[in-house]
């Protein structure tokens, strides 16, 4: 069975409508419109097809796919196949209940609200086109910078780092052209995961240190770009391959990390001296989800208590065909009241978000349900998930934005 995304959508719209799921109310598992069947007498099926299909039973988890007139088409998830819906069944919607969880349904009044839309035009982005790093400013045609990976953009949007291609290490480039070229070399040469300071004034990243035979763990270096002779320095000397190297907190100092542990997943700052300052529970703010040790948690460059999430989740089901993957999904997450919001639909893979500098609009590659086994594109969206905008092709951005 494919659910269209059209159907998705109007779901989404049709359930914000419903008396049951008032404000205060959330959709469980990932955001997903799941309910839990309270009255299963007047359930019956509705996919047209002849076979005989368990009744549902009061307490049985449903997806929700259409909500019309009173009444709910619903499918309930086969035990052979948990991820794709199975059998469709129509019921009247009062016999269904929202089910408990930290993924609300509504915009929180938390979530930033839009700013000017002027400002996207100054923003400069970098993304990677492989093999290539590009350089977009407005609506001006991308441009070619070098052969590299792991591209980032300095608040300001005048200074771009990325790992060459050729050398490796960090090179630094004035998008203004009014400075050479530094290059930070690093023993062995893979780098990724680089990011500024909220500020601009620090570049720190992540050197891949477990290709030296006998040693599973990387570490991070940073540098002070306003020093006079700017020279790196070790800050995290030990780093598990399964910590993730998330960028800088909002006050430009300590060092944000997601630590894959399993049930036991982390968000943990350290400050510049590699002491852990704080240590949250991803399940102290987000529903659990398809955990993976690529899933990332950004701090918001201007709140302390906002984290933009980007974590694996069920892929819709016509796209579950050809991904041979998980899906991905955006997620903005508020320490403060332990909930969170998925910004990002169902027929969308997103991955590597990124925020601009006021905290204001999301940049990252999506993957759409249609055309199959397509291409990553670059999106931009508001940071309460309004707006959404294809930007063309490319992935992994980085963002600035200019005075």
């Amino acid at each position: 069975m494919t659910v269209p995304p059209s159907m998705c959508a109007a779901l989404l719209a049709a359930l914000l409508l419903v008396p049951t799921l008032g404000p205060a109310q959330s959709l469980h598992v990932n955001g997903d419109p799941y309910m839990t069947v309270t009255d299963a007498a007047q359930a019956r099926l509705a996919d047209g097809r002849k076979q005989r299909a368990p009744a549902l039973a009061v307490g049985d988890s449903v997806f929700v796919l259409e909500v019309k007139d009173g009444w709910a088409t619903v499918a309930r998830p086969d035990p052979r196949q948990p991820n794709f819906p199975g059998r469709l069944y129509r019921l009247p919607l009062a016999a269904l209940a929202a089910q408990p969880g930290k993924t609300q349904a509504h915009r929180p009044a938390w979530a930033p609200a839009p700013g000017d839309p002027a400002l996207a035009e100054r923003d400069i982005v970098a993304y990677e086109d492989e093999p290539w790093i590009m350089v977009r400013a407005s609506a001006a045609k991308p441009r070619r910078v070098a052969k590299g990976a792991s591209p980032a953009v300095s608040a300001d949007g005048t200074l771009l780092a990325y790992c060459p291609e050729a050398e490796g290490g960090v090179t630094v480039v004035d998008l203004t052209g009014k400075a050479k070229p530094r290059r930070f070399p690093t023993t062995p040469q893979a780098v990724r995961e680089i990011h500024f300071s909220p500020q601009g004034l620090m570049l720190a990243w992540r050197v891949d240190d477990r290709r030296v035979p006998g040693n599973p763990r990387d570490r991070i270096e940073s540098v002070n770009l306003a020093a006079p002779e700017a020279k790196p320095a070790v800050v995290v000397a030990w780093l598990p391959v399964t910590t993730a190297f998330d960028g800088f907190g909002a006050d430009g100092k300590t060092l944000a990390f997601f630590v894959y542990e399993g049930e036991a997943n982390q968000l943990r700052l350290v400050d510049a001296g590699g002491r852990v300052l704080r240590q949250t529970p991803i399940s102290a703010f987000l529903d659990p989800t398809l955990d993976s040790s690529g899933d990332k948690y950004l701090p918001s460059p201007t709140n302390d208590t906002l984290v933009l999430a980007a974590s694996d989740v069920n892929p819709s089901p016509a796209m579950e065909r050809w991904l041979n993957d998980s899906g991905s999904a955006l997620f903005l997450c508020d320490l403060g009241s332990a909930t969170s919001y998925r910004l990002t639909p169902r027929d969308l893979v997103a991955v590597t978000p990124t925020w601009t500098p006021d905290g204001q609009r999301i940049y990252f590659s999506g993957l759409p349900e249609k055309p199959a086994n397509g291409t990553h594109h670059l999106y931009r969206m508001n940071a309460d998930g309004t707006g959404l905008t294809e930007l063309g092709k490319g992935f992994a951005p980085s963002v600035g934005t200019r005075p």
